[in-house]
C-alpha cells in the first residue's frame, strides 16, 4: 500500500512578503542618506551642497493655499537632526524626532526581517506597537500644527 502525498497548488502556498521589506529598507535608506547629505539654508531651503542649488517646495498646501500643512518642515527636520542640530529640528518640526526615529529603526527591523524570512521564519509582527506610536505621531503633528495658529 502506497501512501500519497497532497502538495499544495503553487497558489496556495503564502509567499514571503520580500518586495515590501524591500522597498522599505530602500525608501528608509534612501531618506537617512539625503538627511547627511542636504543641508538647509534658512528657515524655508533645502540645498544640495555640493550643487548649492535649493530644492523647490514640495508642500502643496503651501503652495496653493499659502499655509503651512501639519508635515510641513519634517525634511528640514530630518536633515537638522543627521547634523546633530537638535533645536533647528525642534524649530521646523517638532515631530520629526518621532518620525525620524521610526525611519532609523527601519533599517535593522527590515535587514532583520529579510533575515528571518531568509531562514525560513515567520516575520515579526509589530502591528499594535506600531499602530500606537503612528497615532502618537499623529497626535503630535496636529498638536503642534494647531498650535502654529493660536
Amino acid at each position: 500500500m502506497s501512501s500519497s502525498v497532497v502538495m499544495p497548488l503553487e497558489q496556495d502556498v503564502p509567499r514571503p512578503k520580500w518586495t515590501f521589506h524591500i522597498i522599505m529598507l530602500s525608501i528608509a535608506v534612501t531618506v537617512t542618506t539625503l538627511s547627511f547629505l542636504l543641508t538647509t539654508d534658512g528657515p524655508t531651503e533645502v540645498v544640495i551642497p555640493w550643487l548649492n542649488v535649493p530644492l523647490p517646495s514640495t508642500c502643496s498646501m503651501q503652495n496653493m493655499v499659502g499655509i503651512d500643512c501639519p508635515g510641513c518642515g519634517l525634511t528640514r527636520s530630518f536633515i537638522s537632526l543627521a547634523h546633530g542640530k537638535l533645536d533647528a529640528s525642534l524649530a521646523f518640526n517638532p515631530a520629526g524626532i518621532l518620525i525620524f526615529g521610526v525611519v532609523l529603526f527601519q533599517i535593522p527591523y527590515r535587514i532583520a526581517q529579510l533575515w528571518r524570512l531568509r531562514r525560513g521564519q515567520p516575520a515579526w509582527n509589530l502591528n499594535l506597537p506600531s499602530l500606537w506610536i503612528w497615532g502618537l505621531i499623529g497626535v503630535v503633528l496636529m498638536g503642534q500644527w494647531i498650535v502654529k495658529f493660536v
